[in-house]
């Protein structure tokens, strides 16, 4: 299997995984009221706060930074461009897909949709392509991979 064919395995892989794990229940009220009920209720807060006010950080923090993670390594594995670039392009797929999956949440009367989620998610997918920008070019300073696509 080809790099590329990797990569674009490990992110559809990585899509279904998201797509079970943030609507899993699959009970979804798309009338007007219920879509306008949870609207009401989305933390629109850059870092969710304690019921005190102070910034939390917990467990929620890092998975949501991790869980697209493996679509950015997919991502930069099958795209093959300059590391700004990749990792520029992986941030706007991490956007795109977090939005994707939170607007999912919204009319899943089980889920709960926060603007936090979106930028960690998207953060984490850029984290997993400069993880992989980085070990290109560090095999290319090897002399393992020819520098170019970098």
């Amino acid at each position: 299997m080809s790099v590329r064919r990797l990569g674009l395995a490990l992110m559809l892989g990585t899509l279904a995984v998201a797509l079970f794990a943030t609507q899993w229940r699959f009970h979804f009220d798309l009338t007007r009221f219920g879509i306008h009920a949870r609207w009401r209720r989305i933390d629109w807060h850059w870092f969710p706060r304690t019921p005190m006010g102070h910034v939390r950080l917990d467990a929620d923090f890092l998975l949501n930074l991790l869980m697209l993670i493996p679509l950015g390594i997919g991502f930069a594995l099958w795209r093959r461009a300059s590391g700004l670039r990749v990792a520029a392009e992986a941030l706007i797929l991490g956007v795109v897909t977090s939005g994707a999956l939170e607007l999912g949440q919204l009319a899943n009367r089980y889920r709960y949709t926060t603007f936090a989620d979106v930028w960690r998610n998207a953060l984490g997918c850029m984290v997993g392509a400069i993880i992989i920008v980085a070990l290109r070019r560090a095999a290319a300073q090897k002399g393992t991979e020819p520098a170019a696509g970098l």
